[in-house]
């Protein structure tokens, strides 16, 4: 490829998003380069970094961001046997930029790369950084597309994946019920699958009601409460349930939600902490409940092909969960716009 040049989103100083210019990364011989054509922008990960607010994470600045990505595979390493040319994938990673760039996360570029992990275990060959010499394949991000599902819906999937995940991570059993705090798409996600699951009862606690509206046409919850408007107390009368997901990351839902709970409850931490805001004193929660902490996905890619078949069936419509494709060279606007609740979820297009 004679392209030496691409662009990346950056964050180049807090609360401002720019495209910069960075080289093509190189290729290895288990390795394939991927054409990134659409991102999406994480109103929990990746806006808490341009606002350099993850709690667990130091953000050097200027960082190229995103983890949502898809792309085409536009050149294969000599030894890769399980991808070619023209295969859709997800996830194609980010390669460290040059200084001064970092790279947080660092998929919302122009081209990445995917290895061919089954080729590398069969050779016994393990990437750099790399802890063990084998990575199961299916625990491995990077997943092909099926053709029914475009570049942009494709973006979706990972959100699908992690959502999915989360819910049989925190122990999610048919007939149980679940309070959900949030109303963005993560909400609307983990409340679908949650009655996709079995869920005996289903409620969403929000502060929007456009959002909470949009939430009963997809998921149909039980009951949907504006606390800005409404005591969640009082709407949740006397029904206590066996989880509480805070899809916010929010020490005062984690403090909120722990009341509502069933004795031997869960509350199940999804949201991304805040830097400022992470510290809880466990003296203020009830007895014999639990907190299950997920701020970053376990095992999601294990749930790839069961989202695909959801989509395939008509139970999951990727476009229910995103607001506004833009360039990527908008990509101030659309951080903005996320700011501003004028945006439900924005994808970035290369």
């Amino acid at each position: 490829m004679d392209k030496k040049t691409m662009r990346a989103i950056a964050v180049v100083e807090e609360g401002k998003l720019e495209v910069v210019e960075l080289p093509v990364p190189e290729y290895g011989d288990y390795e394939c380069l991927v054409r990134i054509t659409a991102c999406g922008y994480c109103s929990g990960t990746d806006r808490k970094i341009v606002h350099n607010k993850l709690a667990d994470m130091p953000i050097k600045y200027p960082t190229i961001i995103g983890h949502e990505s898809v792309g085409h595979v536009v050149a294969c390493g000599s030894k890769v046997r399980n991808f070619k040319v023209g295969d859709r994938v997800t996830s194609p990673l980010g390669k460290t930029p040059p200084p001064p760039y970092s790279s947080t996360f660092g998929m919302a570029v122009e081209y990445g790369v995917i290895q061919d992990i089954e080729a590398m275990n069969e050779d016994n060959v393990s990437a750099p950084g790399q802890a063990q010499a084998k990575i199961d394949p299916i625990d491995y991000l990077v997943k092909e597309i099926p053709d029914f599902i475009d570049d942009v819906d494709a973006v979706m999937l990972l959100t699908f994946k992690e959502n999915f995940s989360a819910l049989k991570n925190f122990g999610m059993k048919e007939g149980m019920d679940v309070l959900i705090y949030g109303d963005g798409a993560v909400a609307n996600g983990v409340a679908l699958f949650a009655k996709l699951l079995g869920a005996g009862w289903v409620g969403c606690v929000g502060h929007h009601d456009d959002r909470l509206e949009k939430i009963v046409g997809v998921a149909k919850p039980d009951l949907t409460v504006n606390s800005h408007k409404v005591d969640v107390a009082q709407a949740m009368g006397d029904r206590k349930v066996d989880l509480v997901i805070d899809c916010v990351g929010s020490v005062d839902v984690i403090k909120e939600g722990a009341k509502f709970l069933v004795p031997g409850g869960r509350v199940s931490v999804y949201g991304v902490l805040s830097k400022a805001t992470a510290n809880i004193n466990l003296t203020e929660l009830p007895n014999n409940i639990s907190i299950h902490m997920l701020n970053w996905p376990y095992r999601e890619h294990r749930e790839h092909d069961a989202i695909i078949q959801l989509i395939e069936e008509g139970k999951l419509n990727p476009k229910d969960f995103y607001s506004h494709v833009l360039p990527a060279e908008e990509c101030q606007k659309g951080a903005e716009m996320i700011e501003n609740r004028e945006a439900y979820k924005v994808i970035f297009t290369f």
